[in-house]
């Protein structure tokens, strides 16, 4: 079984834009990929709400970058995102 976490780091927020700004790593196994996403959102936004929309971002373009062999991480990520916030994954 490959071991696989997401992790977000350095969260800003640009009130001109009214935009998140930070970077999504992924780990798995020995890889990190680092990707620089921005997100659309309230500053009153909540944390796991942001964080879920930035991470979705980066999937999309670590998807694009590595075609069809993401799916079994975006099933990784839904599991992981129901079990520690409650949140019920997107099919």
């Amino acid at each position: 079984m490959k071991l696989y976490s997401a992790q977000v780091r350095d969260l800003t927020f640009d009130a001109a834009e009214q935009r998140f700004q930070a970077d999504v790593i992924f780990h798995e196994g020995g890889e990190q990929v680092t990707y620089p996403v921005e997100l659309s959102a309230p500053f009153t936004a909540s944390f796991e709400a942001v964080s879920r929309g930035l991470m979705v971002r980066a999937r999309a373009i670590r998807k694009q970058e590595r075609g069809v062999s993401i799916a079994p991480l975006k099933s990784i990520t839904a599991q992981t995102v129901h079990i520690r916030y409650g949140i019920s994954p997107v099919t």
